[in-house]
């Protein structure tokens, strides 16, 4: 336990800079006190899979696509705020995220909660209740806003190789462990069958191409596997 308890708080302190640079307008004592609050969300009981690790994946995502992004600082104020709340029990973490992220923004300086970059924040952690873009409904479409790139990366995992996935899936279960097995299956399979039915499970050109057609043979090989 103190092996991994040193392994999470070392991998939340390479993480450290991407919180200085996407905290940079805060003042020091805020943004210091948030980052505790950062750290210990992510490194806390019960994240198997939406915890420090699940942050670094999508950094190095960010970093991989910056050039793409017309608002980086605001993508990664978004990535730190949209699993700071979770918890699989209650429906309401992503609302709870929203109100922590202006909680934040009030405390950070004067005429911050009402700065355009907060509303694009708030932007993608709107997007992020849904995961779903009008280029993901509409056959043929895709995006290239920032919410579209945003989206993308905290689904990336759903078009990664199939020993990856089989990983992820194994952690995602482990977070609904209060959950009998019949109803996570068949919590799991409704939203596993909604995602085959989208015209895109990702909304960029870039993602389409690279992670689309294995986003769906692994989601159908889930499918196979619950239903088997």
């Amino acid at each position: 336990m103190i092996n991994s308890t040193s392994s999470a708080q070392a991998r939340m302190e390479e993480l450290r800079g991407d919180w200085d640079a996407a905290t940079s307008f805060a003042e020091g004592a805020v943004a210091e006190r948030w980052w505790g609050v950062v750290t210990g969300q992510y490194t806390g009981e019960g994240r198997v899979y939406h915890n420090h690790t699940y942050l670094t994946q999508l950094f190095a995502l960010h970093r991989q696509y910056n050039q793409k992004l017309t608002n980086p600082q605001a993508v990664a104020l978004a990535i730190f705020f949209h699993k700071l709340e979770y918890n699989p029990q209650c429906g309401d973490s992503d609302l709870k995220n929203l109100e922590r992220f202006n909680s934040f923004m009030s405390e950070a300086g004067e005429g911050q909660q009402d700065s355009a970059l907060a509303a694009s924040v708030r932007t993608l952690l709107e997007a992020a209740v849904s995961n779903l873009t009008e280029a993901h409904m509409t056959q043929g479409g895709c995006g290239d806003q920032d919410t579209h790139y945003f989206l993308d990366f905290t689904t990336a995992v759903l078009g990664t190789s199939h020993q990856e996935y089989d990983h992820y899936t194994t952690k995602i279960q482990a977070e609904y462990i209060h959950l009998p097995t019949s109803a996570y299956t068949q919590l799991r399979l409704k939203m596993l069958k909604n995602l085959l039915l989208m015209p895109n499970i990702y909304a960029t050109a870039e993602f389409q191409a690279s992670q689309e057609k294995l986003a769906r043979e692994n989601i159908q090989r889930e499918i196979d596997t619950l239903q088997g």
